[in-house]
């Protein structure tokens, strides 16, 4: 899906196999919603190995060489933007081709909603151009100062990969946040302070946010009926993935499969 914009284009990946060898003469803004490994060369550099986690937001500069591939893929949010005086200062105070940087409440809230105003459908563009803008503003504030927890999200990484797989394994039961907290051996507060600043959202929501991807990718790609999926992705009843779809993306289930075949 794509939107543009006189200073931007927008484009919502969907979650499957891709490779890409390109150069951009804009500059490319990134946000992942799921977790995805691949291979990737930034700037003509060797191709190295990448896990790039569910809130990673990268930017990378215009005119650098990008490729990219992953078996898998995973949902990911794509801004090539024009020139601005904005982003000139970025330039001038970055000397690195890409930047990356951990979850942020901020941009991944942003992120959210722009995702949910493109698939909607019932959004105008100057919505849409508004929180693109403000999501654009918000990384570059965030890249050029980041802050103290960025260092710290990036050192616990390696306790949150035990999480990251206890919930994709969990996720068609019941998950609590003192198994959780076990399997990253923290206390129950810590965990959540450091979940949050590693990802960028609760654990809670950042289940709801894998149950509802899962239960669009079956929507997608199979005619299993509603509750069954409901079922599958761990929600109670067909009615709260309802629910809890149209308040995300917009659309009833129902809709939701119409929509994107």
């Amino acid at each position: 899906m794509e939107i543009d914009l006189n200073w931007a284009n927008i484009s919502l990946l969907a979650s499957m196999p891709y490779s890409v060898n390109q150069m951009s003469s804009k500059a490319v803004l990134g946000f992942a919603f799921e977790r995805q490994t691949g291979v990737h060369a930034i700037g003509c550099g060797a191709r190295l190995d990448f896990d790039a986690w569910p809130g990673e937001l990268a930017i990378t500069k215009p005119h650098v060489e990008i490729f990219s591939e992953s078996i898998t893929g995973g949902e990911y949010l794509t801004l090539h933007i024009a020139a601005s005086e904005e982003f000139d200062g970025f330039q001038n105070a970055c000397i690195q081709s890409r930047v990356v940087v951990p979850g942020y409440r901020k941009t991944f809230a942003l992120s959210l909603k722009l995702r949910r105003l493109m698939l909607s459908q019932k959004a105008d563009n100057m919505e849409i151009e508004e929180n693109a803008a403000l999501l654009f503003n918000c990384s570059l504030e965030i890249v050029k100062h980041p802050s103290k927890g960025a260092e710290l999200a990036w050192n616990e990484r390696k306790r949150h990969v035990r999480v990251l797989e206890y919930i994709e394994a969990n996720l068609s039961g019941p998950v609590c946040l003192d198994d959780l907290a076990k399997v990253a051996g923290m206390s129950k507060l810590r965990f959540l302070r450091s979940f949050i600043r590693t990802i960028g959202i609760t654990p809670h929501s950042f289940i709801t946010e894998r149950r509802l991807q899962r239960a669009r990718l079956l929507l997608n790609r199979t005619d299993a009926p509603i509750a069954s999926i409901a079922y599958e992705c761990g929600f109670a009843h067909q009615s709260h993935l309802g629910a809890l779809l149209n308040s995300q993306v917009g659309l009833t289930p129902v809709r939701y499969r119409k929509a994107f075949p």
